[in-house]
């Protein structure tokens, strides 16, 4: 794989950054799009393109030869360590060569401070530590980011637009300047589910960003008790390990709120007024508001119930909707050994709160086969010969989107 320096383009208010690549197999260009108001945050390094085609380029055992400056640091991580890091979570990567055209260490760090911002429990929870109570200049986050690099699923752009219009009420509301970044970057990621690799998407936007954002602060899904490197469905699981190895001398990628559990912070967030208005947390990439239904917004429901705190949210979510699955989805809880719904469940203890008498039985009865069968499938999720067996079969992959949809459905 070859890779262009990258060129710098406008167009009706746009900038666009834009590296050719060329290959047997991939779009002959990956490009990053951002409002012309912040075309100063640009940085000038090959940087971001080398860390967005890495995991492609490592699938397909195809060495990268880069063209422009890559910060040093970087280079020689993603050369070897961060190589064996991928390889340890993704097992079907192979190593290869990375040969830049010009590796130079990166002459001071930007002030800038900046963080995804979805309206997500995650990305609040990281405002509450890192702007409404920070009194630390040095780590005061100064940009949001909202990033189209593969989370808006089969929506694509469309959706990212949608989704970013809806925020802005909120965005206004917290006084902060916000960055939406388009990419085509998913086009690369074909095989690759956006869960397990979004945080080497996202990071490569901010890479992107490095002349004017100097700290890139990534908000946590799991609790430190929950961290491991180790073949997973979620990239989030390994964060704290691996975001440190994509840092340059130029910018600081870490993860942070791994001190908290899911309940902590959802009642974290529950005090912020601003997200009364605007949580959006729905599972859903056909969906441009929260469902109410899928497994991420009854989640978040069911913590809010058993807080006593839903009447909060009244705005956001369709009660109604919640409560016509409330009983089936809290047995699906009590039965599940996913560590995220065993947190809900301490959580209920903690409070006294009463699971319904029907819910339990169904608990019982019903929904531990259903998790048995997630067990297996993420098991052989993980398993490289049958991964390859599955990337030849045109049809086998098509079933293994359906099974992994349908389970992510019921959890």
């Amino acid at each position: 794989m070859q890779i262009t320096t990258p060129q710098i383009t406008h167009r009706e208010g746009e900038t666009r950054c834009r590296f050719s690549v060329t290959s047997s197999w991939a779009p002959d260009t990956l490009w990053f799009a951002v409002d012309s108001e912040f075309e100063g945050l640009l940085s000038e390094r090959s940087d971001s393109a080398l860390l967005a085609l890495l995991i492609p380029a490592m699938e397909r055992d195809e060495d990268i030869h880069i063209a422009g400056t890559v910060s040093e640091r970087l280079y020689y991580s993603l050369s070897r360590p961060y190589q064996a890091f991928l390889k340890a979570v993704i097992p079907s990567l192979s190593s290869i060569e990375i040969h830049a055209n010009s590796v130079q260490p990166t002459q001071g760090q930007a002030s800038g401070v900046a963080t995804g911002f979805s309206a997500g429990i995650d990305s609040f929870a990281v405002l509450a530590d890192y702007y409404y109570n920070d009194d630390r200049a040095d780590s005061t986050i100064t940009h949001l980011l909202y990033n189209n690099v593969g989370s808006h699923g089969d929506g694509g752009e469309q959706l990212f637009r949608e989704r970013y219009e809806r925020l802005q009420r909120t965005i206004e509301k917290i006084g902060l300047p916000s960055v939406a970044v388009n990419s085509n970057m998913d086009a690369f990621y074909d095989g690759f589910t956006f869960q397990k690799t979004h945080t080497v998407r996202n990071t490569a936007v901010a890479l992107l960003l490095q002349g004017g954002i100097g700290t890139f602060l990534y908000g946590s899904t799991f609790d430190y008790e929950e961290i491991c490197v180790k073949p997973t469905y979620d990239m989030a699981y390994t964060d704290p390990v691996g975001l440190p190895l994509l840092s340059t001398d130029g910018i600081e990628t870490r993860d942070v709120g791994c001190e908290y559990t899911r309940v902590e912070k959802t009642l974290i967030v529950s005090d912020i007024v601003d997200s009364h208005e605007s949580l959006d947390i729905c599972a859903r990439p056909d969906s441009a508001s929260n469902c109410s239904d899928c497994w991420k917004c009854r989640r978040t429901l069911l913590t809010l119930e058993i807080a006593g705190l839903l009447d909060r949210y009244t705005e956001v979510f369709d009660l109604r909707a919640y409560r016509d699955g409330r009983e089936q989805y809290m047995a699906e809880v009590l039965a599940s050994d996913d560590p995220l719904l065993e947190e809900i469940v301490t959580f209920a203890e903690e409070q006294n709160f009463e699971f319904p008498a029907r819910a339990r039985v169904l608990a019982r009865g019903k929904v531990g086969p259903a998790n048995k069968l997630r067990s297996v499938v993420e098991s052989a999720a993980s398993n490289p010969t049958l991964q390859g067996v599955v990337k030849s079969n045109q049809t086998l992959r098509r079933a293994a989107k359906k099974s992994v949809r349908a389970l992510g459905d019921t959890t």
